[in-house]
């Protein structure tokens, strides 16, 4: 216990824990190893029901494994998520369901794994379909072709395509595993749905600043507003990437000019970050209260929660960035893929649908003449 105390106090200082937090360490310390034998793992799951309701899980965990006295015997929480949405499906459907879901995860010999990311929004495709098939069906070897055009005439644009990306991942394995007799999705194909990606109307444009009201909002909008950033490479952002005296910005390795706009809202959130945390170890630009006692950047949720739960899709606003920049310069590929950092497969795709959108407007022009 004396060991462990001693390094909650050195890991608190490094990693700028407040003297209440190394206080609270040290007491679920003394909780969960008091009457141990020395050298004695403690189990992760064990911790939350030992210490005292102020302490904190992770920290008394973290003290742990820095001296190899952590047994982590706890279930990954996309596991348990699996089995908890698979188990609420209609008795037919969960177990199969459930298999595919470890398979996507895990992946097998022909099969790579999937991000968790995928799990959750090929569920979320496939879930309210099989709700409504279990009226009529009881297994997923009943569903026939007509089943699935039927459920799919309802969808557009991206939900369509997601869900037949969903449905056919989903049969594939189903017929793999011999639990359907024909797969219902074998000649089913994903619409290109290129030409939706259209500028952003002013309704949406206005959503976006009603939604964007604390620093840090306005700052990920901003990047991906002005700079087209990827939210990966705006969590991942550290100060190292900033020069602001000489405004420039490195986003992804790519090295650009700081533009007028992310220029103020990364001073207004600095501003603010220095002040919530001032003595965090943590490089990164974006920081919240869990990770400012860390060194890795912010999870792909923390984005989700602050924008995408309100209705504010990053990749609208970044698409609309750099289709703005070819309809102003011109539908050239070459310099959108050197502005941005783009495939030359994705510029020449933005191009594309620029070139077109101006075809149209001198096409109406003529027609007003």
């Amino acid at each position: 216990m004396r060991a462990a105390a001693a390094h909650a106090k050195q890991l608190g200082d490094a990693h700028g824990w407040s003297p209440s937090l190394i206080r609270c360490a040290m007491d679920g310390l003394t909780a969960v190893l008091e009457g141990r034998q020395p050298g004695t793992p403690v189990k992760l799951t064990e911790i939350p029901t030992r210490i005292p309701r102020q302490a904190s899980s992770h920290r008394v965990a973290e003290v742990l494994a820095h001296l190899d006295l952590l047994d982590d015997d706890s279930t990954l929480a996309i596991r348990t998520w699996i089995d908890r949405r698979a188990g609420d499906l209609p008795a037919g459907f969960a177990a199969d369901v459930r298999a595919w879901l470890l398979v996507l995860l895990d992946g097998d010999s022909r099969t790579r794994p999937r991000s968790h990311t995928c799990l959750y929004v090929y569920f979320g495709c496939v879930k309210p379909l099989l709700e409504n098939w279990a009226a009529t069906r009881g297994h997923l070897r009943e569903i026939t072709v007509s089943d699935v055009t039927t459920a799919l005439d309802r969808l557009r644009g991206w939900q369509r395509r997601n869900a037949i990306a969903a449905l056919r991942s989903l049969f594939r394995f189903a017929k793999k595993r011999g639990l359907i007799f024909a797969n219902p999705t074998a000649r089913l194909k994903a619409e290109n749905i290129e030409r939706s990606l259209l500028p952003m109307t002013d309704a949406e444009v206005l959503a976006v600043q009603q939604i964007a009201v604390t620093p840090a909002q306005r700052l990920v909008i901003a990047l991906a507003a002005v700079h087209a950033a990827r939210a990966t490479a705006i969590r991942r952002l550290t100060l190292d990437d900033l020069d602001l005296p000489n405004r420039r910005i490195t986003l992804a390795g790519h090295v650009q000019r700081l533009g007028e706009l992310p220029h103020q809202t990364l001073l207004a959130w600095l501003d603010q970050r220095r002040t919530i945390w001032p003595k965090t170890p943590n490089r990164h630009v974006l920081i919240n209260a869990k990770t400012a006692l860390e060194t890795r950047p912010v999870s792909a949720e923390y984005v989700k929660r602050h924008l995408l739960h309100h209705g504010v899709y990053l990749e609208r606003i970044r698409g609309d960035r750099v289709l703005h920049e070819a309809l102003t310069v011109g539908a050239d590929p070459l310099h959108l893929a050197l502005v941005f950092n783009l495939s030359h497969t994705t510029a020449s795709r933005y191009a594309t649908i620029a070139q077109d959108l101006l075809d149209e407007q001198i096409e109406q022009a003529d027609d007003r003449e």
